[in-house]
């Protein structure tokens, strides 16, 4: 958890390149990471156990009902009208939780099931320094009443041509926003966990048929009522 690491890495994994980007992000760090009790750390809400490597993420359910490019924005982003969940954590945050928690970007995996006469949505991948390192399991958690729910991320969505939950739907991908001349691209759009492929997005659905936009919708039978609040539990990929 060394914040100087922590920055170093964040500049090989994200292109930021300057000496001034590389401040800022270290003067972030250092306001918002808190050690809580001993190998467990809060990071602006996100809670992060250095052990397992699991972070669990504040939100609360936006829709219950609608086609989805999207399983959790900003609550502030430009596509909330096309995800489940919302949060306040910023998408930079995730991405720096991640990076804290050990795990590598990389969009290897992203596109595995894409057909190959179907176009590739981006030209080429990257992997992480360590193979597998991007793969991640994510789980929902919320109370009903006294019990405590958890199910896989995957039991909210749906294939709007076979209504069914798509079967390979138990990992994603940590492919690490884009960032360019105008920033963190996450930032800007407040995308953070994509179904559809957005190279935007912090991390990305692997599922077959991720190219197409019109593929996905919320399965409201599994979804709390809208404003739950729900922990997003992401941990490494089996």
């Amino acid at each position: 958890m060394n914040l100087l690491r922590l920055t170093a890495c964040l500049l090989l994994t994200t292109g930021l390149a300057t000496a001034q980007d590389a401040a800022a992000q270290l003067a972030d760090a250092k306001k918002l990471l808190k050690e809580v009790s001993p190998g467990q750390f809060d990071l602006n809400g996100i809670q992060i156990n250095a052990a397992t490597r699991e972070l669990r993420i504040p939100c609360s359910v936006l829709h219950q009902k609608l086609p989805i490019e999207y399983v959790l924005c900003h609550e502030a982003g430009e596509k909330v009208h096309e995800t489940i969940l919302q949060t306040a954590v910023r998408p930079i945050e995730v991405q720096l939780a991640l990076l804290l928690a050990n795990y590598q970007p990389g969009t290897k995996g992203i596109l595995d099931k894409l057909d190959a006469k179907e176009e590739r949505p981006y030209a080429s991948d990257t992997e992480p320094a360590t193979p597998g390192a991007n793969r991640l399991a994510i789980h929902c958690e919320w109370k009903e009443g006294e019990k405590v729910k958890k199910v896989p991320l995957s039991d909210f969505i749906q294939d709007s041509d076979t209504r069914k939950t798509p079967p390979d739907l138990d990992t994603w991908i940590f492919n690490g926003s884009i960032i360019d001349k105008d920033g963190f691209n996450a930032e800007m759009t407040g995308s953070i966990i994509s179904t559809y492929v957005d190279r935007q997005a912090v991390i990305n659905s692997a599922a077959k048929g991720n190219h197409r936009d019109d593929l996905w919708i919320s399965m409201p039978s599994n979804i709390p009522a809208e404003e739950t609040k729900v922990t997003l539990i992401i941990t490494p990929a089996k």
